[in-house]
């Protein structure tokens, strides 16, 4: 089974277990221990869309990886400018 975890925050490229292709990028994620079934969860926001996401078990992903790094908030917001004795 695929740990999910390092996934998120990211643009993905997933192949489901149906052979369908979908990418996107993962907003949300669910370690197994907080899903009722027991296993982990993510969400992916498609390309150009607002408004919904597309749900994954880790059970239904035959393969995913990481088509493009997404910076986090606080890695693309400009460095603090260091404070000068007066």
């Amino acid at each position: 089974m695929i740990d999910l975890y390092n996934y998120r925050f990211q643009n993905v490229k997933i192949i489901d277990i149906d052979g369908n292709t979908h990418t996107g990028f993962v907003e949300y994620y669910t370690p197994a221990i907080n899903d009722p079934d027991n296993t982990e969860n993510i969400a992916i926001r498609p390309p150009n869309t607002t408004g919904y996401v597309v749900g994954f078990t880790a059970a239904d992903i035959s393969n995913i990886e990481i088509i493009g790094i997404t910076p986090s908030p606080q890695q693309s917001a400009p460095p603090l400018k260091e404070l000068q004795p007066a």
